[in-house]
């Protein structure tokens, strides 16, 4: 059985306790029960308050177990003073590490706003870079190209925006957005700073021009300290250079491999973390600059407009200037160290507290955790998807963010009778009905109408 999210509220503890009690009494009588996802509808449609709980069950059995728990007190709450405030919320766009194989699958087949929004991806994906992000998704891990770097960009920022208009067909939007490296481009999607078509332009022609470099250097996370990582970078002579600050105890270092394998070598008899990134190019850092005329012009029809929400850089640390997102931005995107840290604390001192990691899987939780916990802020961390749990993942941040004092559409979470939740077979053929049939030419050979 797919998840549901069970949710309720009331308008004081004592209510919501007695209501909690009232519900673990039902199930275990037992009798009568409707289906889940109809109980868990009326359930959260028929309360108000700002005293919430809500967490992802899949049968009765782990319903009655979780009620059990929380009229024990044994559940974790957000306390109602921050329910009534309602804490702003930043949608946070990871870059490349957060991919695994089968990512996107259980949503392709469930969720159709889902994958409306990446079939109009894969379309322009095709056009851009000539192959289907979401044929890529499906295939076996020994078939799929995603460690391919031109293939690999453009799904995972289709897979992003995808991602956001299922947030936004259940009523969550934000109030803010970040994205790491790659994950601008989805953020500035979604602020309004690009268009689908540009941000998919961005994706593919950028990710394409990116092969010319591969092998001419590597990138390493480290546990160093930005000030450590720079004073490793002086010391290098050149060989290394520091691409990125993503917390107080994790940086990005860039350089030659042998650079890089010797600092390996003298950080563990350190025990300092230090690991070469399999899999990436020397991105910002000085290998980048022999493509600086060419993203030009790959990117020169790019027309930005101002965001309509702010969007903070993370080459900047600031919110982009209105419409500041053409082709220049994004050869600095490319070529400037990433300042992630610098960007969640600006967010941070503006007010934001909620942090929705938008991702296949989260990578960026950690460096935001130790980056508010320095500056001794208060923040809740919530990822958008996990390795083999993708709906159950999202309703559980969505009654995290219900806590929090969003207020979800429930009426498109309940599909209790809805026939647009497909297998994944009956996705398959959907999508392969909706593609360009191939039309016969001469020689034997087909090309798409």
């Amino acid at each position: 059985m797919s998840p549901r999210l069970f949710a309720v509220a009331a308008d004081t503890e004592e209510l919501l306790r007695d209501l909690l009690g009232a519900h673990l009494d039902r199930i275990r009588a037992g009798r009568a029960l409707p289906p889940l996802a109809r109980y868990c509808h009326e359930a959260a449609a028929g309360t108000t308050g700002v005293h919430r709980l809500a967490f992802a069950v899949d049968s009765y059995d782990e319903l009655r177990t979780q009620l059990e728990a929380a009229c024990a007190g044994e559940v974790g709450r957000i306390p109602a003073d921050v329910t009534a405030r309602r804490p702003k919320l930043v949608f946070v766009f990871a870059g490349q590490g957060a991919q695994w194989y089968g990512m996107g699958r259980e949503l392709l087949a469930r969720e159709p706003v889902f994958r409306e929004a990446l079939l109009r991806c894969d379309r322009l994906v095709g056009e851009f870079a000539g192959f289907s992000a979401v044929e890529q998704l499906r295939l076996p891990a020994g078939k799929a190209r995603l460690d391919e770097l031109d293939v690999l960009q453009p799904t995972m920022v289709s897979l992003q925006i995808a991602l956001t208009a299922l947030w936004r067909s259940w009523g969550v939007t934000p109030d803010a957005v970040v994205g790491h490296s790659m994950g601008e481009i989805a953020a500035a999607h979604t602020a309004g700073g690009l268009t689908l078509r540009d941000a998919l332009k961005v994706a593919c022609r950028r990710s394409a021009l990116l092969r010319r470099i591969s092998g001419k250097g590597a990138l390493a996370t480290t546990e160093l300290s930005p000030a450590e990582a720079q004073a490793v970078a002086e010391a290098s002579g050149g060989g290394i250079s520091v691409a990125g600050e993503n917390s107080p105890r994790s940086t990005v270092l860039a350089g030659d491999s042998d650079s890089l394998a010797a600092l390996v070598g003298e950080l563990e008899a350190k025990d300092v973390y230090c690991r070469v990134i399999k899999g990436t190019v020397a991105s910002h850092s000085h290998y980048v600059e022999e493509l600086r005329e060419d993203l030009h012009e790959a990117l020169r029809t790019v027309a930005p407009a101002p965001t309509r929400l702010p969007m903070y850089s993370t080459v900047t640390a600031e919110p982009v200037p209105d419409a500041g997102l053409g082709a220049a931005y994004w050869m600095r995107n490319l070529r400037e160290p990433v300042r992630f840290a610098a960007a969640v604390e600006h967010l941070s001192a503006a007010g934001h507290e909620v942090f929705l990691e938008v991702s296949a899987h989260p990578v960026l939780l950690s460096p935001m955790r130790q980056t508010l916990e320095d500056g001794e802020r208060q923040g809740w961390l919530l990822p958008s998807g996990r390795r083999r749990a993708e709906v159950r993942s999202m309703l559980t941040s969505l009654g995290t963010l219900y806590a929090c004092g969003r207020e979800p559409d429930w009426a498109a979470l309940s599909r209790e009778e809805r026939a647009d939740a497909l297998t994944p077979y009956q996705a398959a053929v959907l999508e392969a009905a909706r593609r360009p049939r191939p039309v016969p030419v001469a020689a034997g050979r087909a090309v798409s109408a």
